[in-house]
């Protein structure tokens, strides 16, 4: 009975767990439209965002894909495996913003591990 009961408490434990890990991650990361609005406070300063990728591609050697929050959408480039649409990502990173011309293009640059939470 009291392994019963030990096993029901640790699987109730673990599901609730799984349901609350998406809201800390949302309350926790910064926003992207903050950094997009303001990216000169965000310049070469590590910053975590949490999201919805959206978009992946390459072009040449160059990784990178695209991740949503509920207030914009931000480039990310990346050394790791790109991961697939849809996946939801914690992401750490460097913002760099490249100007080219009147044209200026916000990314991070990965630099710690992804950790995914798959959502289906």
């Amino acid at each position: 009975m009291k392994l019963r009961l030990s096993l029901l408490t640790v699987t109730a434990s673990l599901a609730f767990l799984t349901v609350a890990c998406e809201p800390i991650n949302k309350l926790t990361a910064t926003k992207i439209k903050d950094i997009l609005d303001h990216p000169r406070e965000y310049e070469n300063k590590e910053v975590t965002i949490y999201g919805t990728v959206t978009n992946a591609g390459s072009l040449l050697v160059v990784k990178y894909f695209e991740l949503q929050d509920d207030t914009g959408t931000i480039k990310v480039v990346t050394d790791k495996l790109l991961p697939t649409k849809g996946e939801k990502l914690r992401v750490t990173g460097r913002m760099v913003a490249m100007e080219i011309g009147t044209e200026r293009l916000i990314v991070l640059r990965e630099t710690d591990d992804v950790k995914s939470q798959r959502e289906k």
